[in-house]
């Protein structure tokens, strides 16, 4: 009896500890504060804070957050973090939400879309970015497959192999109370102690702070310091780039991915027959980008792919916005916080029509 005793009493103070640590850092958002808590505060209105610092899962708070709305927005953007500082002023309805992904490559189009479906979501009308990367096979990252499961979903309905009535996936983003004394968990928190680490998040009626803030209509307000940057720091980044030869998972792409694009004409496809309007927009690049990219034989294919949306559009009779060549929305170096993103005030230029 001694024995247990001893054991119970050496055993007790370490299990606290780990608890205290899981509980207090919590680096995944599965104790102290959850994706569904964030959504719950979104959906109520507020904007949240802290998110970058605390290196959030962008794909699990959409996950969250559409499970938390209580009717389906009127209209949602998809797309890359390209479209992030499209807000619901730009379309004269509160009825809005940016489900744009980080990275975000075809299959996360599909889940995002899958989610919307699966929580009967589906807006009237979906705004996709269509960035010319997202047909480079070379540049998929595996970001998506935090929702994969809503991606598999939506390939399957897309070719007729799964009844919409059936099989709907669920991805929990509640608390997940095993997580407390998870030796695994413990040992990735503790790492983050020295940096002082850890996943916290603050709500604000503020619509623009001193830090990165999502608004509860899923876009997302930049930082002082990008919002401030001098337009000839975004010049020296971009000169860096074609210097390095690099634009943004735009190397190694020789060809346009055939069944990366059947992907998009299929869910367009999709969308259309549920009755939702569908409609594309091309994100400009800077002035010095795009000129290197007309210059460039290797990143030409740019251009083939504005062409090859264009035909899309005309083909699904549905509406195309913007382009990939900054000339038709006076965009200048000013207008951009880094390489590729447009700022905040610049954006609603961005998205003219090109094709009814």
């Amino acid at each position: 009896m001694k024995k247990w005793l001893k054991a119970a009493l050496f055993l007790l103070p370490l299990l606290l500890f780990i608890g205290i640590v899981n509980w207090y850092v919590d680096s995944y958002a599965l104790l102290r504060v959850t994706y569904d808590d964030i959504a719950a505060q979104m959906a109520a209105g507020k904007h949240v804070e802290g998110l970058e610092d605390s290196d959030y899962n962008d794909r699990n708070l959409l996950a969250a957050r559409i499970k938390a709305m209580n009717e389906a927005p009127q209209v949602m953007v998809f797309g890359s973090s390209r479209v992030y500082t499209f807000d619901h002023t730009m379309f004269g309805t509160d009825s809005f939400y940016n489900a744009g992904l980080s990275e975000a490559t075809i299959y996360d189009l599909m889940a995002a879309a899958g989610l919307a479906v699966c929580e009967e979501k589906l807006p009237q009308t979906a705004v996709i970015g269509v960035d010319a990367f997202l047909f480079n096979n070379s540049h998929d990252n595996e970001k998506w497959k935090e929702l994969e499961s809503y991606a598999n979903y939506m390939s399957l309905t897309m070719n007729g192999k799964l009844s919409p009535e059936l099989a709907h996936p669920h991805k929990d983003t509640g608390r997940d109370w095993k997580k407390a004394l998870s030796l695994d968990y413990f040992r990735y928190n503790v790492t983050l102690l020295p940096e002082k680490k850890r996943f916290a998040v603050a709500y604000t009626d503020d619509w623009v702070t001193e830090g990165y803030l999502k608004h509860s209509d899923g876009s997302v307000s930049y930082q002082r310091e990008l919002r401030e940057v001098e337009a000839a720091d975004v010049e020296e980044m971009t000169r860096q780039s074609m210097e390095e030869h690099v634009v943004y998972r735009m190397t190694d792409y020789t060809e346009i991915d055939e069944n990366h694009f059947q992907r998009l004409s299929w869910l367009i496809d999709y969308l259309q027959a549920a009755g939702v309007e569908v409609i594309l927009y091309l994100p400009p690049y800077s002035p010095m980008m795009y000129n290197y990219i007309e210059s460039e034989a290797a990143f030409r294919i740019t251009l083939a792919v504005e062409e090859r949306v264009k035909e899309l559009a005309l083909e699904k009779g549905i509406a195309l916005y913007g382009s990939y060549d900054p000339a038709g929305c006076g965009l200048e170096m000013t207008d951009l916080y880094d390489v590729y993103h447009v700022k905040t005030e610049k954006t609603a230029d961005t998205y003219y029509q090109v094709i009814e």
